[in-house]
């Protein structure tokens, strides 16, 4: 899937310098979600999108 394909699943995005974030919205072809520290979450806060790329200008 390009990058400027219209994503198939709707995943907002709030990190505005990740590479797959377009108009807030996330254009990879997959996203991955891993908890932080010891491995459980209790809210969404101790999660983390490791799918995340710096942005390239």
């Amino acid at each position: 899937m390009s990058h400027n394909e219209p994503p198939k699943m709707e995943v907002k995005c709030g990190v505005e310098n990740c590479g797959y974030n377009r108009s807030r919205m996330c254009y990879a072809n997959k996203i991955e979600v891993n908890p932080m520290g010891d491995r459980k979450a209790e809210t969404s806060e101790g999660t983390c999108c490791t799918t995340f790329i710096r942005e390239s200008h």
